[in-house]
């Protein structure tokens, strides 16, 4: 500008020459240009100095780079003396240089300066060398920046200086500026409080940590107590060590990282000197927690490449979310949180500029009486040391304590970078218990440990082959392999569990939750004739409760405190013998309810139940169920029993019951394998037609009362009372029926004795399984030996009913065309209808007697002599039958039509014809063939014959189906083993 002005002033000399006279009375120019000038509405008029005034000046100037220099600063004031030598008045309303205009105007002392960037006015004075300036404002358009005060200039000493005020954006405040040849000096402060130093970043720009640091990570009510320092002039550079500063923030909020909340802290005190930049906090507060001591600090503030955040953090608060936050927001992840107790705790952090460089964290903690979460895992430490070294956490002299369950010493190298952590715990003790009932408990054991808390807190024991998890808010045991803990559980102990893996959720200590998966299980439990050897439960501990349940519901357990524990079986076998859990032969002390089970005593005495509660104690076992199928062969009704309410006793291999009901009585010595029964209104049920077991040993003794004994389900015995004996080489049956009496017995020599009188129909019929006679009495008596028996068969006034083929028999015969005298067929009717022999209804036996023997091992009966005398028809003759080949051979007489000699007698010719001496019609049947298949042959006319033999079968084979069923009862009798 005072080229531009100098170049004027020669215009105006050369001007003046020319037109010298013209001065005085002024001179006005509408416009004119020479060169690259350009003037509008000139005027220039002398008076004593001259007084220029011009509407406008336009010019192209191209200024050097020395004209911008401070040396050219210099040199345009001292043409400024020259300017207001010559000239009194100077106003020039638009002076346009390339594309900047300004207005100048020069009264005297006066200069007025404005364009679009800045606005002067002031007082001008030059003396000789020196230019004084009394700033009424120096107002920086741009920047909102006002300046008052004097400035002074020497210009032989080539020096300036400011001394005044300033006024920024409602910021107010001193400065002083010193201008020597190499230095600019400089010093600020403020007069009023302020939000932010952030202006100041526009005139001395550093490093953006730095910058984040002085204008951005501090708020409140800020105080510029002084700021000073040179810049170097040559290269317009701040001189770093020469700077010093000082700040106060009332009401301060100083953010040590954009991801961490601010720390409050009422005063707030940055100083700044050395490069260095210190934050003082008085008794600073980081959410809730007191951080008193704390400060930050930065050197080599405007150093990039030595630049160095340094936040110094001390508390005696507990190490809580607050600290944690502000290690997270500096990517440190520390899985260790106090909840209680006391803490003094110092961290140093140390934040180079540049990423490129590692940050530092040194950390120090003492807590006393502290509960700590380490990730998700609670615990308590009476003490505890741990240090913080960058990424790695050291917890050393800790002793520790988890609710009940954990005690003893933990040290851990924790890294926070990948997030796990190594060291070892010395177990001083771990005890999971349930009602003082162990379930874990290990003393004095040294283990290493594994944690990795990158996602959940996952802790692993090797020692012990597990893994524990800590989850949001339950702690997960896992233990890979059961037998690293057999020894240390009682529990596990107790029900045999060495092998599988196990799965614990613990909540607290009355509420646990627990999967097992169990290997080679040496439990009294089977399942479909297999032994449990691996089975996957579930469990759960509530209180003082304990539930254990397999995962098809099959098994469960309860324990519950001052309570016997309950086992329940549901399709799942008991075994109490040796060697399935019980080789003490001592029972514990439970109660077992079975569903649709079994009761295995040993592998020969096995028991179904549909349902059974059993209360174990020691040696003995008392029980109650129903449906306890203990292999007795008993009915009611006709019905085999399936549905039984019994209660009982089993103790010293001695099993005592009776049912509900007290129609049943047993008592069953396994040592010696017998049975004492007694019955009330229940029936036995024999049957002699099984196959014939080797292998029976066990002996019976029964006793009933009005029972009855079933044989082979269609024969039965009924009796008001009986003894029935079954032993190893001996079988005895005493039965009572009223004054029906029945004996059978085969002693140990194999005689056998059979004896059976006054069989009435009432007896006899059941026991021959069919309504065979009405009325009457039959006897029989027989003996033997071994395998063969014989004796003889009585009928007294008994008739023989139901036999329909016999009557269609008959009733041929009488009808038979073979028969010649066609008068017979008259009589015969009337015989069958009026007397009470054979008729339509059955055939009474007056009087009978066979003659019988039978074998065993041939099956072969043999009714040697046969002899009937009935009213109407007698039998007389032999017959045998083949079991074996259901052949028949039998000779048979019948005497027929005796009743007719009270008819034919009054006719001499026909009585004498047809009746002969012994007046009677007889005739001879035999048969032959099989029982399936029978076929005979008479002395009837053969064209005449055609009549079935069926009825032959049963008159002859029904009554002996009783002495043919206990001879098979008696072939099984002799290969049972004789009791000892």
């Amino acid at each position: 500008m005072l080229k531009i002005v100098k170049a004027i002033s020669l215009f105006f000399v050369l001007f003046f020459i020319i037109s010298g006279i013209s001065l005085f009375y002024g001179i006005k120019i509408d416009s004119f240009s020479f060169s690259n000038f350009t003037i509008s509405k000139f005027y220039l008029k002398l008076d004593k100095k001259l007084i220029l005034k011009t509407e406008k000046i336009v010019t192209n100037f191209k200024s050097s780079s020395e004209d911008n220099s401070l040396k050219g600063l210099y040199q345009k004031l001292s043409n400024l003396n020259i300017l207001l030598k010559l000239f009194k008045e100077i106003d020039i309303k638009e002076l346009k240089v390339n594309d900047s205009s300004i207005s100048i105007h020069l009264d005297n002392s006066f200069l007025y300066l404005d364009n679009k960037f800045i606005n002067i006015a002031s007082d001008l004075k030059v003396e000789d060398h020196l230019i004084k300036m009394d700033i009424y404002s120096i107002y920086l358009k741009k920047e909102d920046l006002a300046f008052f005060g004097n400035i002074k200039v020497d210009l032989n000493e080539k020096v300036a200086s400011f001394l005044g005020k300033y006024d920024y954006r409602d910021i107010k405040g001193e400065i002083n500026a010193k201008f020597s040849k190499k230095y600019l000096d400089f010093y600020i402060d403020t007069a009023n409080s302020i939000k932010s130093i952030g202006f100041l970043k526009e005139y001395f720009r550093l490093d953006s940590v730095a910058e984040e640091w002085m204008y951005d990570n501090v708020e409140g009510d800020i105080k510029l107590n002084y700021l000073y320092g040179k810049v170097d002039l040559k290269n317009y550079e701040p001189i770093i060590n020469s700077i010093k500063g000082q700040a106060v923030i009332k009401n301060a909020k100083i953010r040590f990282n954009k991801a961490a909340k601010t720390v409050d802290t009422p005063t707030l005190t940055i100083d700044y000197e050395n490069d260095k930049l210190s934050f003082n906090l008085e008794n600073p507060i980081y959410n809730t927690s007191k951080i008193y001591g704390s400060n930050v600090y930065i050197t080599d503030l405007t150093s990039m490449q030595k630049g160095t955040v340094f936040v110094d953090l001390k508390s005696d608060s507990i190490l809580n979310s607050d600290v944690l936050e502000i290690l997270k927001a500096y990517e440190i992840n520390l899985p260790l949180i106090q909840t209680s107790g006391t803490l003094d705790s110092k961290l140093l952090l140390t934040i180079p500029y540049l990423a490129s460089k590692e940050m530092h964290v040194d950390g120090e903690f003492k807590a006393i009486n502290a509960d700590f979460k380490l990730g998700n895992f609670d615990f308590f430490a009476s003490t505890a040391d741990v240090s913080l070294k960058d990424n790695d956490v050291y917890i050393n002299n800790s002793y520790i304590k988890h609710k009940e369950m954990l005690s003893g010493n933990l040290k851990l190298k924790i890294d926070t970078k990948k997030e796990v952590a190594q060291g070892e715990i010395k177990i001083d003790e771990l005890n999971i218990k349930s009602d003082n009932k162990e379930i874990l408990f290990i003393k004095d054991k040294l283990s290493k440990i594994d944690i990795d808390f990158s996602d959940k807190t996952k802790i692993k024991l090797d020692d012990f082959k597990s893994d524990i998890e800590v989850k949001d808010d339950y702690l997960q045991i896992v233990v890979n392999d059961l037998n690293s803990l057999y020894d240390y559980s009682t529990l596990l102990k107790e029900i045999g569990l060495s092998k599988g893996d196990l799965t614990v959720d613990i909540y607290d200590e009355n509420k646990i939750d627990f999967k097992v998966n169990a290997i080679g299980l040496n439990l009294p439990f089977k399942k479909e004739n297999k032994k449990i050897e691996n089975l996957t439960a579930t469990g759960v501990l509530r209180n003082e409760a304990i539930l254990i349940k397999t995962n098809d519901d099959s098994i469960s357990i309860v324990l519950e405190s001052n309570k016997t524990p309950i086992i329940k079986l549901k399709k799942v076998d008991l075994i109490l013998s040796e060697g399935t859990g019980f080789e003490s032969k001592e029972y514990p002390t439970v109660n077992i309810e079975l569903r649709g089970s079994k009761i295995e005593l040993d592998k020969e005495h096995i028991f179904n139940a549909l349902w059974a509660n059993l209360y174990l104690n020691k040696k003995v076992v008392e029980f109650e169920g129903e449906g306890l199928d203990l292999d007795l062969p008993i009915s009611k009704n006709g019905k085999i029993v399936t549905n039984l309410q019994i209660r009982g006793v089993y103790k010293d291999n001695l099993v005592e019951l009776k049912s509900k009901d007290k129609g049943l009585s047993l008592k069953y010595d396994i040592p010696k394998e017998r049975i004492d029964l007694k019955l009330k209104a229940y029936d036995i049920v024999y049957n002699t037609n099984d196959e014939e077991k080797e292998n029976i040993k066990t002996s019976y003794y029964v006793k009933g009362e009005n029972s009855n004994i079933i044989i082979n389900e269609k024969h039965i015995a009924k009796a008001t009372n009986y003894s029935f004996v079954f032993e190893k080489k001996h079988t005895r049956i005493d039965l009572n029926n009223g004054a029906t009496s029945f004996f059978y017995e085969k002693d140990r020599n194999d005689n056998i004795t059979l004896s059976a009188t006054n069989m009435t129909d009432n007896f006899l019929n059941p026991l021959i399984g069919k309504n065979l006679i009405k009325g009457g009495y039959v006897n029989v008596l027989a003996k033997g030996k071994d395998t063969y028996i014989s004796g003889n068969a009585y009928f007294n006034e008994t008739k023989i009913v139901d036999l329909a083929i016999l009557n269609n028999l008959i009733i041929l015969v009488n009808t038979s065309p073979a028969i010649i005298n066609p008068f017979l067929a008259i009589p015969s009717v009337v015989g069958m209808a009026t007397n009470g022999g054979f008729n339509l209804n059955g055939y009474r036996i007056t009087e009978g007697k066979v003659e019988f023997s039978y074998s065993f091992v041939d099956k072969f009966l043999n009714m040697n002599k046969l002899n009937t005398e009935g009213n109407g028809i007698d039998f007389d003759g032999y017959t045998t039958i083949d079991f074996k080949t259901s052949a028949v051979d039998a000779k048979l007489k019948m005497i027929f039509f005796k009743d007719y000699s009270k008819l034919v007698n009054y006719i001499p010719v026909i009585n004498y014809i047809l009746l002969g001496d012994e007046k009677r019609v007889d005739t001879e049947v035999t048969i032959y063939g099989t029982l399936e298949e029978p076929k005979y042959k008479t002395n009837f006319i053969e064209e005449g014959v055609s009549a079935p033999v069926n009825f032959l079968k049963r008159v002859f084979t029904t009554p002996f189906d009783l002495i043919k069923s206990i001879g098979s009862s008696n072939k099984e009798e002799e290969e049972i083993p004789k009791s000892e």
